[in-house]
């Protein structure tokens, strides 16, 4: 415990230690709005020794808490603890039953992981509940919380739970029988919450604080006749006490409602991150509550959630015994198709290099399976595939294998910054695919790996300045050009707060078991699937030290554009073009980009990039790598965006009309886009025997 948790009050009295295990973070996606650093931040000046949080229904925050409060401990040389917690919704008549509003207007329960193996099963819970007991919110029950309640702390939450909604009703009967419930599944580790909210403001809600000190008082009694302890709590939502106005406002724009409306959702405007001393001092009358804190915080171990990364088994056959070996021999089979059958002696060094820092790294599998995914996509799906993005184009492992087409000698690529031995993290692999084949790449891996060993990953849409702005317009009812500085400053503190989540546009999550044994998982709704996807819950960046693996599988449309116009200069022309094997010194195609005539083309087509390639009075290919570094400042990425860019621009200069055709097929529903690309036509001559046809 930290010392610094010994104060003095202005009464001149000891406070009693204090720590928050109620507190609803902006992942709590309709109501809260606090940000984990923030809220970390607080407690630690304040003293406390630690914090859980208790999002409603999901655990998005639960690793970002443990990496930020990891990184703290390590700044400032204290050990403040993380708790992860959640507050449930229990299905009132089984997580089974969906078919009356009762059944999705669950109790609220609050568990909290005391252990790694309570930290599994509310893994367990959370996911269940989205995978089989969603209905309008993700729903558990009695029963799963009874098999899966070791290493759970379970307190009875606020007056939306089961003992206390019984005691609103007057029904006490029922009312014990839920606390003989509770306290048989999770014996000692089973408290009664008291709140007490009492609004200070006439706008705040008044009703919230009376139901409490009723439900406080029958509580109090519940808990001394079943020898249960009582624990106290602020059931926070925001972080200080000036930010109520800000989160009312934040609860009108989730709801759509304003200001005025009087019927609407109205907190009681207590929900700020309460200090110590304050804790103390709303529950002075009853200090063993305040103890209580304490107790469940020295009952929560110090564990990590971290892990190494497990990947499903490539199909190798029977007759592979070890997967290094397998992965060093087709690299150099590979090697051979690309250099010839007398490797040059560079090669071979820098395959082994890379082939040593794999094997150290112990990644073989994951090189294994980019294999697998690849070499089906191409032969089986017939799918376009990019010459691969970021560092890993500079890779001579990944270009032997066909995973990426940029060969590292003929652009003098390093791949010392994709194969770091000294990182822990396996190597970022970016493949582009075609539109149309992306999807059914990631349907294939579900299908060969399995469906809950294959899911898509949640990240997070946050609220923007301009969305503030309307927000706040709206809510107040105000003009958005005659927002007050109030206005403004609510605005402001909206930014960035947490939307919804929504789906990685690029990320899938691969792991060797199903992901829900180790990640939380939830259900989001999908751009254009009617069913709602399965996510992750932690994003890509927070999965692999968690054991699971991000794959990042993009969809380039400047792939479909290009596929489209092959298509159909074969179909119509009978010209068969491969693209992946163009002359880097066409004299069309560079000529096309000294004059800036890459309308439509991959990378240079904005006003900005084709002032770009004047100003640099474009000749060569080297001269498109250099301009596109200017950017990114990543060589190995330039070589391969500008590789992809080169294609397009070939295809332009050579078969303007088919790959406008394409470029205007794939872009039909942008206004801009129709309008310049119809104007490049004319210019080009080819707008008279343009059309855009229909299908591949």
């Amino acid at each position: 415990m930290n010392k610094s948790i010994e104060k003095r009050a202005a009464t001149g009295g000891t406070l009693r230690p204090f720590v928050h295990l109620h507190t609803h973070t902006e992942y709590s996606e309709l109501d809260g709005m606090t940000k984990i650093a923030e809220m970390v931040d607080k407690a630690i000046a304040d003293g406390m020794p630690g914090i859980a949080i208790t999002d409603h229904g999901n655990m998005y925050g639960a690793k970002e808490l443990f990496d930020y409060v990891s990184a703290k401990n390590k700044e400032l040389g204290i050990s403040f603890k993380p708790i992860i917690g959640c507050e449930l919704y229990v299905a009132r008549r089984g997580m089974a039953q969906k078919s009356v509003r009762d059944d999705y207007a669950g109790y609220h329960l609050i568990l909290l992981a005391k252990n790694y193996e309570g930290y599994c099963n509310l893994v367990k819970i959370v996911s269940k509940s989205w995978s089989e007991g969603f209905f309008v919110r993700p729903r558990t029950d009695l029963a799963f919380l009874e098999r899966h309640s070791e290493g759970l702390i379970c307190c009875s939450a606020c007056i939306g739970s089961e003992v206390a909604q019984h005691i609103i009703h007057y029904n006490m009967t029922e009312a014990e029988r839920a606390v003989e419930r509770y306290k048989r599944i999770f014996g000692d580790d089973f408290y009664l919450e008291l709140h007490r909210h009492k609004p200070t403001s006439e706008e705040a809600n008044q009703e919230i604080f009376h139901l409490e000190q009723r439900v406080n008082k029958a509580l109090i009694e519940l808990a001394s006749k079943h020898n249960i302890k009582v624990v106290c709590v602020n059931d926070v939502h925001f972080l200080n006490e000036e930010d109520a106005e800000v989160h009312d406002a934040m609860l009108c724009a989730n709801t759509s409602r304003k200001k005025s409306d009087r019927d609407r959702l109205i907190f009681s405007q207590q929900e700020w991150l309460k200090s110590t001393a304050e804790m103390n001092e709303l529950f002075a009358d009853i200090p063993e509550a305040i103890d209580s804190t304490i107790e469940i915080f020295n009952k929560v171990e110090e564990y990590s959630i971290e892990c190494v990364p497990s990947l499903p088994k490539p199909a190798l056959g029977d007759d592979v015994a070890d997967e290094m070996e397998h992965l060093a021999k087709l690299a150099f089979e590979g090697a051979k198709h690309r250099y010839g059958e007398e490797l040059p002696q560079c090669v071979v060094q820098r395959l082994k290099s890379e082939l040593l820092v794999i094997k150290e790294k112990r990644c073989a599998r994951y090189f294994l399976l980019w294999n697998e995914i690849i070499t089906y996509a191409r032969n089986e799906l017939d799918a376009w595939v990019g010459p691969g993005r970021g560092w890993a184009a500079g890779s001579i492992v990944l270009y032997c294998l066909g995973i990426t087409q940029i060969d590292p000698f003929q652009f003098g690529l390093a791949g010392e910054q994709f194969l770091k031995a000294d990182l822990p993290v396996l190597p970022n692999i970016d493949v582009d695919f075609d539109d149309y084949s992306r999807d059914r790449v990631v349907e294939w891996m579900r299908q060969r790996y399995g469906e809950q060993r294959v899911i898509n990953i949640a990240t997070p849409r946050r609220t923007s300045p301009a969305m503030a702005q309307r927000q706040v317009a709206s809510v107040y009812d105000t003009p958005l050009a005659k927002l007050s500085e109030r206005e403004q400053q609510i605005a402001q503190r909206l930014e960035g707060v947490v939307r919804e989540m929504s789906i990685h546009a690029c990320g899938i999550a691969v792991c060797g078991e199903d992901i829900s044994q180790r990640v939380p998982v939830a259900c989001v709704n999908h751009y254009y699937h009617t069913e709602r996807v399965a996510v992750t819950q932690y994003t890509g960046a927070q999965l692999e030290s968690v054991g699971v693996v991000k794959f990042n599988i993009l969809s380039a449309k400047h792939l479909s554009i290009m596929r489209r116009a092959v298509s159909r200069l074969e179909r119509e022309r009978g010209i068969r073009i491969d693209v992946d094997a163009l002359p880097y010194d066409d004299k069309a195609t560079l000529q096309l980009y000294s004059r800036a005539e890459t309308i439509a083309t991959f990378q240079f087509d904005s006003d900005i990039m084709r002032q770009m390639l004047i100003d640099r009075k474009v000749a060569t290919f080297k001269d498109l790598v250099e301009i596109y570094t200017i950017h990114c400042n990543n060589g190995v990425h330039a070589v391969a965006y500008s590789r992809l860019a080169y294609q397009t621009a070939y295809l332009k200069a050579h078969y303007p009309l088919e790959y406008m055709e394409a470029a205007l097929y794939y872009n039909r529903y942008n206004r801009e886009c129709v309008d310049l690309y119809r104007e490049e036509c004319r210019r080009l001559g080819v707008l008279d025997a343009f059309f855009v046809g229909e299908g591949q």
